[in-house]
């Protein structure tokens, strides 16, 4: 796009909206009455290696500024990496490309050197370890005596059925016998997006005192192991187990698949601890450190792909469980206003997320526009709201518990993130959550120009859009219309490094939380099923027309996945009001999508119907002609704006032939549009991948909502 006069200025913005690390994570060392020392792993994008860096950093504070800074050291071939209890042991899953294929290493480190290395690929005892989001797992032992994590499971050997072969020794023969013939071309379904070549997770723990490494056994073929704890005693583990049966639906961004907590001792005992009297999906089990309590998230399997969970207590003692907090909506006396809590929502607890008196967490949610961090007693059940940010304003998430001390992140669209450490006070025998010690221990980084620039809530409703609003004052500069994806995900006043790119170069954002979106109770969440096409759509452009100061500007529409089904829905149903759009691996047509995508139930999910009860051939032709009907395509013949489709080859959420379906389209009725082809998965998250679509579509912006453009 040489029309472009100011590229250099844009590719500059991207620059520098891009440049700030963002957390990966933090944990307390050590504390005294006077000072705390935090460890973090962060991780930032080089634009010059087109990829990004990690890198860890120790900061020692006396609870009201820094005291020393350790430099950064790069740790980017660290996958995983957890101190021993003591902070005596430190290890490391490292992974080394050595060029013709690649390694991973276990290290364990004491006393400031490297007392072991274990070669994973050369023992051979299970196949890649895992270190993704969902399945990975690396923690010491409370003895400190051995060390848990999950591998791909070994692939029985296979060749051909023919193979010529000489005469060989009896040990060569030996070694034949375990390969099986003809295996070589068996399809064994993985995890889906982002999870490929993820088929059978093991648990493996390795001994560092008999330099032993083993998979443990007993856990049925059909379920699969996932977050794994120890059990405080180091009798054994307890567990997420994903159930295989009738087959796997994709795992990544999605909180809803059949699975129940397990315990698995050593000696190969295995019993489900959570309910079994109905079908369930869990997340987060977490036990105190006195070993006398395990919470879990919980709610119904199937349905929405990201809903409202309750939080279970289970004492492990008498394995009785509670449920701590239900699926409602309450009231939370907070700064002498009632304001309402709208319960639990997918936000990964810390590992260690209990206070001292072993009865009360710490944990965050996303609530309205933002996320918050509570306490709640899992004895009395009351939640305590943390007032150290503005209620429903920036985002404040807790990282790590110990010693009542705190590890927080907060950040907000106009400012990127930061590190605190906070300290519970006691006041008359109780915790004081009103009045909590907060220091930083992270920099304070501002964007360029941000006291020009303002962040606005809309009001929070339950049964309302929300919307945050991001650019400006008092301006009338274009504004980018941006839904989330999911849809039952949300926008949170956190930092988003290509917001605040556009906002640089003089556009202004709106996020709408439209119904659907998490963070605003069950029954928002579930007033959008059967109703996908037609009340997100309407939620998104009626939020634009109720505020004449966002209507009455030049309109653009950017949004991925169901994010950019909506916009492709909005530039077909309203083609006369936004002058272009840009969409990333946008779902277009709910028919082919259903055969194609991971998460084959979400198109009959969200078009009103139980995926698991459709068994017949009369259903399914009223759920296909309710997906027709729904699809962005219905309405494409309609489309004027100029549309750029960001697509990834790789893309298995959202296949790439939505986007190319739609162009064609498009293309037949003389619509100017254009595919931008990646080699990436569906968020198109790579550094080389992000920048290059980032910065097309703010030149596509920038084009087509030009005076010229006319």
């Amino acid at each position: 796009m040489t029309h472009v006069k100011n590229i250099d200025k844009v590719v500059s913005a991207y620059r520098l909206a891009t440049q700030y690390p963002a957390l990966f994570k933090a944990r307390i060392l050590d504390c005294s009455l006077n000072s705390v020392s935090v460890e973090s792993v962060w991780t930032q994008r080089v634009l010059e290696r087109l990829s990004a860096t990690k890198y860890r950093q120790t900061v020692i504070s006396d609870y009201k500024h820094f005291k020393a800074s350790s430099p950064p050291s790069e740790i980017t071939n660290e996958l995983l990496s957890a101190y021993s209890k003591s902070n005596k042991y430190y290890c490391v899953i490292r992974e080394i490309d050595s060029g013709k294929d690649t390694k991973q290493y276990l290290e364990i480190w004491s006393n400031f050197f490297l007392i072991k290395n274990y070669d994973l690929n050369t023992l051979d005892v299970h196949g890649k370890v895992y270190a993704d989001i969902e399945f990975a797992t690396l923690q010491w032992s409370p003895d400190e005596s051995k060390i848990m994590f999950i591998a791909e499971n070994k692939v029985p050997k296979s060749e051909p059925f023919y193979k010529q072969k000489l005469n060989s020794n009896d040990s060569e023969t030996q070694k034949k016998d375990s390969i099986t013939p003809g295996n070589e071309y068996e399809w064994r379904q993985d995890w889906g997006e982002q999870m490929v070549g993820k088929v059978c997770p093991v648990i493996v723990v390795c001994d560092i005192n008999k330099d032993t490494i083993e998979v443990l056994s007993n856990i049925p073929d059909d379920i699969n192991p996932a977050g794994a704890n120890w059990i405080p005693d180091g009798s054994g583990i307890v567990a997420i187990g994903y159930s295989v049966v009738p087959r796997k639906l994709g795992l990544i961004y999605c909180t809803n698949r059949l699975s129940h907590i397990f315990s698995l001792t050593l000696d190969g005992n295995y019993s489900i601890l959570s309910s079994t009297s109905e079908n369930i999906s869990v997340k987060s089990p977490r036990f105190n450190s006195s070993g006398t309590k395990l919470i879990w998230l919980e709610h119904l399997a199937g349905g929405p792909h990201h809903s409202c969970f309750k939080l279970m207590c289970c004492n492990w003692l008498t394995k009785e469980i509670t449920t701590v907090v239900d699926i409602e909506n309450k009231f939370l006396d907070i700064s002498g206003k009632q304001l309402p809590f709208y319960g639990l929502y997918n936000q990964t607890f810390p590992q260690r997320c209990w206070l001292n008196d072993q009865k009360t967490i710490v944990i965050s949610t996303p609530q309205g526009g933002s996320i918050h961090t509570y306490a709640i007693d899992t004895e009395s059940k009351t939640i305590s709201y943390l007032p150290i940010v503005e209620p429903f304003r920036e985002s404040l998430t807790v990282l790590d518990v110990f010693e009542d001390n705190l590890v927080l992140y907060k950040s907000s669209l106009n400012r990127p993130g930061q590190l605190f450490v906070g300290k519970v006070n006691i006041m008359n025998g109780f915790y004081d959550f009103k009045n909590i010690s907060v220091s930083e221990i992270s920099p304070l980084h501002k964007l360029p120009n941000s006291n020009e620039f303002i962040v606005e809530h809309g009001i929070t409703l339950h049964d309302k859009p929300t919307t945050i609003y991001y650019g400006p004052k008092n301006s009338k500069c274009p504004l980018i219309v941006w839904p989330h994806g999911g849809p039952h995900s949300q926008s949170v006043d956190s930092y988003i490094a290509d917001a605040a790119f556009f906002v640089q170069i003089g556009f202004a954002v709106l996020f709408v939380n439209y119904r659907g979106s998490t963070g605003l109770g069950q029954d928002y969440v579930e007033s959008l099923l059967g109703h996908i096409g037609d009340a997100d759509v309407k939620d998104v452009y009626n939020a634009v027309e109720a505020n004449p100061q966002w209507s009455n500007r030049k309109l653009l529409l950017y949004g991925g996945s169901h994010g950019g089904f909506i916009v492709t829905h909005l530039s077909g149903q309203y083609p006369g009001k936004f002058k272009a759009v840009s969409a990333l691996n946008p779902v277009t047509d709910l028919v082919s999508m259903f055969g194609t995508t991971d998460i084959t139930d979400w198109a009959v999910t969200e078009t009103g119907y139980n995926y698991f009860d459709v068994d017949n051939v009369e259903d399914s032709k009223d759920i296909i002609m309710k997906m027709a009907d729904s699809s962005p395509m219905k309405f494409a013949h309609n489309v004027k704006a100029p549309t750029l489709l960001l697509l990834g080859e790789k893309d298995l959420r959202v296949p790439p032939s939505q986007g190319i379906s739609y162009y064609h389209f498009l293309k037949k009725h003389g619509v100017v549009t254009k595919i931008l082809m990646y080699n990436d998965c569906h968020p198109l998250s790579s550094v080389s991948a992000d920048m290059d679509s980032s910065i097309n579509t703010a030149l596509w912006f920038i084009k087509y909502s030009s005076d010229e453009s006319k």
